[in-house]
C-alpha cells in the first residue's frame, strides 16, 4: 500500500465526472419506468478506465446503491478493481443499516473493494465516516455541490427533521452521540463529563443504559 493510494489529485477531471454523474441523474428521473434513484457513482482506474452506475430497484423491491451499481458493473468488464482507484459519487457512501438495501453497506463495500480514495459531490451527515479505510474528500466546486446537496435532500429532507441515536435526538448530526458511544464502550461502560460536548456525553450515557 502506497501514501498515493490515499491521494486525491485532478480535481477538475473529477468534477467533470460529478458533472456527467449529474447528468445521468437527471436524466435518470426522467425515466420513471426505470424508478431510478438520484445517486449515481462511477469507478475510476489509474489506467483512466471509467465506469459509471446509477442507483437502481431489483425485482425483489431492494435497491442498489449507486456504488455498488459501478463496482459489479467494473468488476463485470475488466475484473478485480486495481489499487490506486477511485469511486466518484454524487452522495457520500451509506454506512448504516437500510434495509431496503441490497447487500452491505457502501462504505463496508468500497473497503472490501480495497478502494482508498472517495471523491463526493455531497457529504451525507446522517452517516458515520470513523474507522472507515479509505480517504473521503468533498468537491470544491459550488455548483457541483448545490446540485447534489438537492439529489440527496430528496431522501434526507425527513430524516435530517427527525435526526436521533437511538432515540436521543441530534442536531447537526450525531457524530457526537456516536462517539461518546464508542467511547463509554472502549473504557467499559463510563459515562463522559465533557464540559464541550453534550451530545458526546449524553452518547456514552446511552451505552451505559445498555441502548
Amino acid at each position: 500500500m502506497r501514501i498515493s493510494d490515499f491521494q486525491i489529485t485532478n480535481h477538475d477531471k473529477l468534477d467533470a465526472i460529478l458533472v456527467r454523474l449529474c447528468e445521468m441523474v437527471v436524466e435518470g428521473q426522467k425515466k420513471t419506468k426505470y424508478n431510478l434513484g438520484v445517486v449515481a457513482a462511477a469507478v475510476l482506474d489509474p489506467d483512466n478506465n471509467c465506469v459509471v452506475g446509477i442507483n437502481y430497484p431489483t425485482k425483489d423491491g431492494q435497491r442498489v446503491h449507486g456504488e455498488r451499481a459501478a463496482i459489479d458493473s467494473y468488476e463485470a468488464r475488466f475484473g478485480t478493481i486495481p489499487a490506486g482507484s477511485i469511486i466518484i459519487t454524487t452522495c457520500s457512501p451509506c454506512t448504516q443499516v437500510m434495509a431496503e438495501r441490497e447487500g452491505i453497506n457502501c462504505s463496508d463495500l468500497v473497503d472490501q473493494v480495497g478502494v482508498h480514495k472517495v471523491y463526493a459531490g455531497y457529504k451525507d451527515p446522517t452517516q458515520d465516516f470513523n474507522g472507515k479505510r479509505y480517504h473521503i474528500e468533498i468537491t470544491r466546486n459550488k455548483k457541483i455541490q448545490a446540485l447534489c446537496k438537492a439529489f440527496a435532500d430528496t431522501f434526507l429532507k425527513d430524516e435530517l427533521n427527525e435526526l436521533e441515536f437511538l432515540g436521543s435526538p441530534c442536531t447537526r448530526d450525531c457524530s457526537g452521540h456516536r462517539a461518546g458511544y464508542a467511547w463509554s464502550q472502549s473504557k467499559g461502560g463510563r459515562v463522559a463529563q465533557s464540559p464541550f460536548s453534550p451530545s458526546f456525553n449524553n452518547g456514552s450515557q446511552l451505552h451505559v443504559d445498555g441502548k
